[in-house]
């Protein structure tokens, strides 16, 4: 598992971590879109210059690594931080922290900006329909149906994050609460607690992740009934 974080990219193994590389970069979006296909975005380390344009921010805009050790500028040198990525259906999708902009790639090179100004925490895009997206927000939830073009209020439900699999969209509240939706972010089911504050969630075929802040990362085999510590890095839960 690889967790980005602000100080660089970690790799965890068999409850071992290690740091990916030398460099710190703080990594603020991050997915990995492939086999050797690692996407991320946020703030380069000042050391890299290779990451940095003269005259602008330091930001990474997207940037791509086989083995998170390397980085290599793909578009928005110095011009973008997404603090959300998602690769699907052979596209990039991102969210501009800066002006709330939802951007979306094909070749990841050119972007569309589709809206700007969301007032989004996170967004997950449907495994089966690109134009399907669902985000985060201080009210609640809002959807999109035409690709990020236009949202709507679809729920009230206080999630922060994220993660849209084959068995349904699952999200994370403010306080560690998870929660799943099988019918596109309408109505949710709730199950047990993580334990803390999240920064993070990651659902796979056979687990739930949540990064707890001051505590580490705490796994679900379950369906999200009971979390016990997959990492444990922290004093915190």
């Amino acid at each position: 598992m690889y967790v980005a974080t602000h100080t660089g990219l970690f790799e965890v193994d068999d409850g071992d971590i290690r740091a990916v590389g030398s460099a710190t970069h703080d990594l603020m979006g991050f997915t990995v879109a492939g086999p050797n296909d690692l996407l991320a975005s946020g703030h380069p380390d000042l050391r890299v210059e290779d990451l940095q344009v003269d005259g602008k921010p330091p930001l990474l805009g997207l940037v791509q690594s086989s083995d998170g050790e390397e980085w290599e500028p793909l578009s928005l040198l110095g011009d973008v931080d997404f603090h959300g990525l998602v690769a699907a259906h052979g596209q990039v999708y991102g969210l501009d922290s800066q002006t709330g902009a939802l951007m979306v790639s094909a070749d990841r090179e050119t972007w569309d900006t589709r809206v700007a100004g969301l007032p989004l925490i996170d967004f997950a895009v449907s495994p089966d329909d690109p134009d399907v997206l669902v985000g985060t927000g201080e009210g609640g939830l809002l959807r999109s149906e035409d690709g990020g073009r236009s949202w709507q209020p679809v729920s009230s439900e206080r999630l922060v994050f994220l993660s849209w699999t084959d068995e349904g969209l699952f999200g994370v509240s403010p306080e560690g609460a998870v929660a799943v939706s099988t019918d596109g972010g309408r109505m949710w089911d709730s199950r047990g607690s993580a334990g803390g504050v999240p920064e993070a969630l990651l659902v796979t075929d056979d687990a739930i992740y949540v990064a707890v802040s001051e505590a580490g990362i705490k796994r679900s085999t379950d369906g999200g009934e009971t979390f016990e510590f997959f990492l444990r890095t922290g004093s915190g839960g």
